[in-house]
């Protein structure tokens, strides 16, 4: 607490006493300019780590969609020849039938 503040409370009426007590705890209490300037910088540092753990767990999440959507269309290619090849036999079958 500076010394014009402590004038300021004594002249507002609190005793030397009361103005001492209140100092000592601001003075503990208090955060300063250099522990704001600390917090942030440690803030900005956890957030650049949360930042890059995102980006690398969207990464992966991407490279897992990228294959999942790489093996359905392999699955829907195979089901399609599938088919086409039921539906050709089952022409052919017909055609046989028939003549």
């Amino acid at each position: 607490m500076s010394t014009n503040a402590a004038f300021k409370l004594q002249d507002a009426g609190f005793t030397r006493q009361q103005v001492e007590a209140l100092g000592e705890f601001l003075d503990t209490q208090a955060a300063t300019k250099a522990d704001l300037v600390e917090a942030t910088g440690a803030l900005k540092a956890e957030i650049a780590e949360v930042k890059a753990d995102l980006k690398a767990e969207i990464a992966e999440v991407k490279a897992d969609l990228k294959a999942e959507i790489a093996n359905s269309k392999v699955e829907i290619i195979k089901w399609m020849f599938g088919t086409i090849a039921a539906q050709t036999a089952l022409i052919i079958a017909a055609v046989k039938l028939l003549h």
